[in-house]
């Protein structure tokens, strides 16, 4: 039974951990959000969501203990999502800006004239 007890407090302590981890994260990212750094603070974004997201994936999901299929599984969503990153960034880096046709505004001339009768 002490064994059993001792398992479940490593694992409580190991899950408080990574909440604690998880909510430092949290406020690093808002923090980083009020600091005028300009193009640094999406870096800085991007590289906390990258340590939340491997905290999840290593602690919550276990994918550390599991078997090399669902790694393999991991990897491979893992590719595709950077795939479809990088081609929608290629899309956007090289699409041309042109301002859209702008017709000028014209006055609409009234449905019925004053003093019609109506």
């Amino acid at each position: 039974m002490s064994r059993d007890a001792s398992a479940f407090e490593r694992r409580c302590r190991r899950i408080g951990m990574a909440w604690a981890a998880l909510l430092a994260l949290l406020l690093l990212s808002l923090g980083s959000a009020y600091l005028p750094l300009g193009r640094l603070n999406l870096v800085i974004g991007l590289a906390i969501a990258a340590l939340k997201s491997a905290l999840v994936l290593g602690l919550f999901m276990g994918l550390g203990r599991s078997t090399a299929l669902a790694r393999v599984a991991a990897a491979v969503a893992a590719g595709t999502l950077a795939l479809l990153f990088g081609l929608g960034s290629v899309d956007f880096a090289t699409r041309e800006t042109e301002p859209a046709a702008m017709q000028p505004p014209q006055q609409l001339q009234p449905l019925r004239q004053a003093g019609s009768g109506r």
